[in-house]
């Protein structure tokens, strides 16, 4: 049993009662936690060490642009999910908020691609892990020590969550205190570097010579990239295809929404936490990529390295610095796939307790000991491991990932168009106000630009299908499955305007 303190605030217990759930997980995250969780999910290190290569081949410098603008559509994103966050601060996010706005059967589609989405990112990410320590020790990429690292990370993060919330939020906040540390400090070097140097900034507008010639779009393969394919055409489609980098990395931001019952004053702790990961994420990450283009003397030579970004560093800081570099590569991966794990496992907890996952009485149990939901943590390490064993197809889930996240996004914030009216002002501080609706619609037209941008060019032609069969799956197992438990009484949640009274 949780004691009183374990409980968190009247104010916890007020909220968990008017939902109608019993408080099972521990409230031991605070705002640095929650914080830390977003920002780790997020990790703008690993995001740009893995997709600078692909960004620097084919937009060129300039690419480096299309950061800033994802950045703020991002943040209209978050912002929505801030308020959702702040009314409705219940573990599964999207899931319970989508049920409650738009109905059973949107809720649990959106947990569908949900969770599916959070599965198939636990190994790409730990797989970045092990080609870091790979390309470090000099072990080929299609070397079977890597599946083994990749395999030994999962197990190691799965044991961590397993001895409770505690030792994972430890772990984190270091993670992201190394992080923040580690990119400001490197911003500040390059700044006082390029200050002294005083280029003429012409770098920053460079294009990419391949598709000023309608030639070809390369760059090393790795887990959270496309493979390279040729291109052809206009500048502007180079410049589209970089917005890859910032929407590959600029997601996972609600993560901490879906720790909501593990933080203490969730109403009003998450939504701050969700939207300063993004603004810190972007505002840090934009001035990383202006400063580490500025300090690129010789762009063909760069572009030719598998890792170009610690070439760039080394080049001007030093070996020392830029083996430091690594090392912060390696802790944020870490964090980060540490966290995509925590969230998978909340989400399938938070279905399976509502009776709408498979063998929920398993998935939604929680031992007192350790106030974690360890079933649904082993089932993600399972299923992570699956994937990576059959890490051949691997590469078309990795790109259908990209999508997914967005795909989530548009659904949830459509419901919140459709069901704003109900939400009641009883909890949380933030609210867009008068101004949400507009938000709201601007974050959608947003949003349907992104997915056009990782769905329709050819070579994402194989993940589309394979996003489309995955939610075409979730469609399938509602109506054979789910709905009947839902109208039968068995399983479900309560409608919003049956708990808030306002419909």
């Amino acid at each position: 049993m949780l004691n009183g303190e374990q409980r968190g605030s009247e104010s916890d217990q007020q909220v968990m009662a008017t939902f109608h759930y019993k408080q099972e997980l521990r409230r031991t995250i605070r705002l640095f936690g929650s914080f830390a969780v977003a920002f780790s999910f997020i990790s703008i290190t690993t995001g740009i060490f893995l997709n600078y290569s692909l960004v620097l081949d084919g937009a060129g410098p300039a690419g480096f642009w299309t950061w800033p603008i994802v950045t703020i559509g991002q943040l209209l994103v978050a912002l929505v999910f801030a308020e959702l966050a702040g009314r409705m601060p219940l573990t599964g996010y999207s899931y319970q908020w989508v049920t409650r706005l738009a109905g059973p059967g949107w809720g649990w589609f959106t947990g569908w691609v949900a969770v599916c989405f959070l599965i198939i990112v636990v190994p790409s990410v730990d797989h970045a892990l092990a080609s870091v320590i790979g390309y470090v020790a000099g072990v080929d990429e299609s070397s079977l020590w890597l599946k083994v690292i990749v395999c030994m990370t999962m197990v190691t993060q799965a044991l961590i969550h397993v001895l409770g919330v505690r030792l994972a939020n430890l772990i984190n906040s270091v993670a992201v205190f190394t992080e923040v540390v580690g990119m400001v400090g490197l911003v500040v070097l390059f700044a006082g570097l390029m200050i002294y140097k005083q280029p003429s900034g012409e770098i920053l507008w460079e294009r990419g010579a391949q598709f000023e010639s309608a030639g070809e779009l390369s760059g090393p393969e790795t887990p959270s990239v496309p493979a390279a394919v040729e291109q052809e055409g206009p500048y502007w489609q180079a410049f589209l295809m970089a917005c890859l980098m910032g929407a590959y990395t600029l997601v996972g931001f609600e993560s901490a929404a879906n720790l909501s019952e593990e933080t203490v004053n969730a109403e009003r702790t998450v939504p701050k936490a969700v939207v300063w990961s993004v603004v810190v994420s972007g505002t840090v990450g934009t001035l990383f990529l202006v400063l580490t283009s500025l300090g690129i003397e010789d762009l063909e030579a760069v572009k030719k390295e598998p890792y170009p970004l610690p070439t760039i560093i080394e080049s001007n800081l030093g070996s020392l610095v830029g083996a430091g570099f690594f090392v912060l590569v390696g802790v944020s991966i870490f964090a980060c796939g540490l966290i995509i794990m925590a969230s998978g496992s909340r989400l399938i907890y938070a279905m399976a307790r509502d009776n709408v996952f498979p063998f929920s009485n398993v998935f939604k149990q929680v031992p007192s000991k350790t106030s974690v939901p360890v079933a649904a943590v082993v089932l993600v390490l399972l299923v992570g491991i699956l994937a990576e064993l059959f890490s051949d197809s691997l590469q078309d889930l990795i790109q259908s990932a990209a999508v997914l996240p967005a795909v989530i996004y548009l659904v949830t914030i459509c419901s919140y168009l459709r069901g704003r009216h109900a939400m009641s002002p009883r909890f949380g501080t933030f609210s867009l106000g008068r101004s949400g609706p507009g938000v709201a619609l601007v974050a959608i037209i947003w949003l349907l630009l992104i997915i056009s941008i990782l769905s329709i060019p050819m070579q994402f032609r194989r993940a589309t299908w394979t996003s489309l069969s995955l939610c075409l799956g979730g469609v399938l197992i509602y109506f054979c499955w789910v709905r009947q438990r839902i109208l039968s009484g068995q399983a479900g949640i309560r409608s919003l305007h049956e708990e808030a009274g306002t419909l």
